[in-house]
């Protein structure tokens, strides 16, 4: 089944504005981009459905272009903080059912929560925050965060001491401190069985804290335990 196209109005287009709107056209959605400078609407005039320059804090010109029919609004505006908040505020009011915000700073942050943004962003701290645990954990770029606490999920290698035991036999969720929510074996994915032994060139997907998924790590090395391939460094190009 076709996934629906979405419209999404994307208001600011900065670095992050302008990435936004090239990464949504590119997934095959409607986007509007409109930014109070000519210079970042010029050079997204033909790579997204409309671009446009115009006061993002009038009321009358957001509504002619369209935001009232949009899914989603994205107010990118980081440093004009003023006309960030003000921006949003007039989305949410006009009845945007989505609207998403980003903040420059925590003060910026409570105020675009006070004025009704669905969703506040900070991309700047979320991104050195990443990269802060990525320094310390190299292997972490290979697994996905669960959103809300530090747990972690991940594809990983058995440890050659896992070789010819089974789960059960292991105690592995006592054992290792993470649970195997799925095994990849004979190129198929499989529901975990307890009593099968551990092959060479077996995977499991692993769910667990950051901290005991880096001692498991660290027990039998980076290379030894995942592919390198799905490890991405900061900055590494893709």
């Amino acid at each position: 089944m076709e996934r629906k196209k979405k419209s999404f109005l994307i208001i600011g287009l900065g670095r992050f504005g302008t990435a936004l709107c090239e990464k949504l056209s590119s997934l095959g959605q409607n986007v509007i981009g409109i930014d109070s400078m000519s210079g970042p609407v010029m050079e997204l005039s033909d790579k997204i459905a409309v671009a446009a320059q115009m006061d993002v804090t009038d009321e009358n010109s957001l509504r002619k272009i369209g935001a009232t029919q949009v899914d989603v609004a994205v107010v990118t505006i980081g440093e004009a903080v003023e006309h960030s908040i003000l921006c949003t505020s007039l989305l949410v009011d006009m009845g945007v059912p989505i609207v998403i915000a980003r903040a420059s700073n925590k003060l910026h942050a409570k105020v675009l929560e006070r004025v009704g943004a669905h969703k506040v962003i900070s991309p700047e701290w979320d991104m050195g925050s990443r990269i802060g645990e990525m320094l310390v954990y190299p292997w972490y770029s290979a697994f996905t965060r669960i959103d809300g606490g530090n747990f972690i999920l991940g594809k990983i290698q058995p440890l050659p001491d896992m070789i010819g035991k089974s789960m059960a036999e292991l105690k592995f969720s006592q054992k290792y401190k993470v649970i195997v929510i799925l095994m990849e074996y004979e190129g198929i994915q499989h529901t975990p069985m307890p009593m099968r032994p551990f092959e060479k060139g077996d995977r499991m997907w692993v769910l667990g804290h950051v901290e005991d998924m880096d001692k498991l790590v660290e027990k039998n090395g980076v290379s030894g335990l995942i592919d390198m391939k799905d490890i991405n460094l900061p900055g590494a190009p893709q």
